[in-house]
């Protein structure tokens, strides 16, 4: 039965909190742990997770506060769980945070914050909402009305994050897959299709490969290509609607092709970063990005950056498999920024750029800048698209073009939509100092010189001119952002980190929470940064 947590309101007559010395009293007030509970604790909604207990009278739950309060600190300081418990039970800090101002309340079994987790990851599951990031919004909604930060500005970027699962090869992955799909059948199945499975459930997956010499894999996963299609046909109408099963026919049609009956086994470069990288996360994939390797998902990271705000803030969290293009990232999160924030400007490195990125910008009053320019520099000399200028008629449809030196043309559609051709004066182009820069093309049969270009190259070439504006304005506000990424991910180990957990619920709740412990921090050296005492200034970097 769900029941809120209002007793840390209550304030004793005297505590355990108390028979700390004055000193030591007004350093606790001073640290993290006053910011915590105030910022953080006391702006937990518990209602929105009431969905997930009993209506039915019965035992009081765990407070839901306290639960959330634990993972947060755990995910913003990197500890195990058994770690997190004792700081619970033992770490007065720890315990101020969490409104608990007597040793002997609140106590529970750590087996209660395991079946709460679990609880969560099934709601989304069910119903798609993150229970706690929704929470961790409604959260950072409050501290920005709190400290009246300004949203107006804001700047993105992504992280790839690691999922716990082992680095399998492809014959162990194939073989893993098979042998648990077999522990799933009953033991009359098992008995009855024994041929079938023969060596692939003798051992477990990785001992299956050391008895294997290199020059025979190939043959072996020709035949596993041959048992699969065979298992596939065999168990369609008993266990096709089950996961192991479901694994089967993903593994089977994304290692290998059906070719006039004859089966194929896929070379890398036609595999794709979204294939299965682990039966233990289904919802991880590959990337390879400047060289290095990671299997898991990517978290999209905005923060406030004003220049008038004395603090700044992280204002969303987002998660995806790391096959994800930035340019997706962007379109999912923007709706949610815009309804949450009052965003006006968004700074973005040149990944973000694209025809997903502009489509989700357009009818938005939010300006896209960039600290680069996706693609390759354009080579010598020659003259950007930038330089000329566009005209539009009604609706905005493109009707001139006029060149860096004047020389107006007409634009005509192409036969493919968003495709346009303009036609320049050849006489006129060439008593021009530029001729031999423009990309203009002379035609053979006729005096014209013809500049062909497409929506997306008007869109490029607006991009080019933002960004040549903007100087290193741009490039300096953007890389602050490098830094917040950091701080999330660095309780995990920093770059291409590996979390404790698999699977996208529980990575996704994980960032959330370190982001938010990082806004914590931020709000207690803002809070205290205030007071110019010595004394405060040390308690509250310690």
């Amino acid at each position: 039965m769900f029941t809120k947590n209002d007793k840390h309101k209550q304030s004793l007559m005297f505590s355990a909190m108390d028979q700390l010395p004055a000193k030591a009293q007004k350093r606790l007030r001073c640290s993290w742990a006053e910011a915590f509970y105030q910022e953080m604790f006391c702006r937990i909604d518990e209602s929105a997770f009431s969905v997930l207990y009993s209506e039915i009278k019965s035992r009081p739950n765990t407070p839901v506060n306290i639960l959330v309060g634990l993972d947060t600190l755990k995910s913003g300081y990197g500890w195990s769980d058994e770690e997190l418990y004792d700081h619970y039970l033992f770490d007065l800090q720890v315990r101020y945070a969490l409104g608990l101002r007597e040793l002997d309340e609140g106590c529970f079994d750590l087996r209660t914050l395991y079946n709460f987790r679990a609880s969560v990851v099934e709601y989304e599951r069910e119903h798609g909402v993150n229970l706690i990031a929704r929470a961790m919004e409604q959260i950072t909604d409050e501290q920005v009305r709190r400290f009246e930060v300004k949203t107006g500005m804001q700047r993105m970027d992504s992280t790839q994050i690691q999922s716990n699962i082992r680095r399998m090869s492809r014959l162990q992955l194939l073989v893993e897959v098979i042998g648990r799909f077999h522990r799933v059948l009953g033991e009359q199945e098992q008995n009855q299709h024994q041929a079938l499975f023969g060596e692939y459930v003798k051992t477990d997956s990785l001992h299956y490969c050391y008895r294997i010499d290199r020059s025979e894999v190939d043959g072996r996963l020709q035949q596993i290509g041959i048992d699969l299609q065979t298992m596939i046909g065999t168990f369609a109408d008993t266990q096709g609607t089950h996961p192991t099963y479901k694994d089967l026919v993903r593994v089977f049609n994304e290692q290998y092709r059906v070719n006039e009956e004859r089966i194929e086994l896929k070379v890398p470069k036609e595999m794709l970063g979204s294939t299965l990288q682990s039966p233990d996360d289904r919802e991880a994939t590959y990337r390879k990005k400047r060289n290095e390797a990671a299997r898991g998902y990517v978290a999209n990271i905005s923060e406030t950056c004003d220049p008038a705000n004395e603090l700044q803030l992280i204002t969303s969290v987002h998660v995806e498999a790391n096959a994800t293009d930035d340019q997706k990232l962007l379109a999912d999160d923007l709706d949610r920024l815009c309804e949450r924030t009052e965003l006006e400007e968004l700074i973005t490195d040149g990944g973000y750029i694209g025809e997903t990125a502009a489509e989700a910008l357009a009818g938005k009053s939010v300006e896209l800048k960039t600290s680069a320019i996706k693609g390759k520099p354009r080579g010598g000399d020659t003259i950007g698209f930038e330089e000329f200028t566009v005209e539009r008629g009604d609706e905005q449809a493109v009707t001139g073009v006029t060149c860096p030196q004047g020389q107006a043309a007409e634009v005509r559609s192409g036969k493919k939509p968003g495709c346009y051709s303009a036609g320049f004066d050849a006489e006129v182009c060439e008593q021009c100092p530029f001729a031999d820069r423009c990309p203009a093309r002379p035609l053979k049969k006729r005096p014209v010189r013809v500049l062909r270009f497409t929506d997306t190259t008007i869109r490029v070439a607006q991009q080019r001119r933002a960004f040549a504006e903007s100087g290193t304005e741009t490039t300096n506000r953007r890389a602050s952002v490098e830094s917040t990424v950091r701080s999330v991910i660095h309780p995990f180990g920093g770059h291409l980190c590996k979390m404790p957990v698999r699977g996208k619920p529980r990575i996704t709740t994980m960032t959330v929470l370190s982001a938010a412990m990082v806004n914590v921090r931020r709000i207690a050296r803002y809070l205290f940064a205030q007071n110019d005492s010595p004394s405060l200034q040390a308690a509250m970097t310690a």
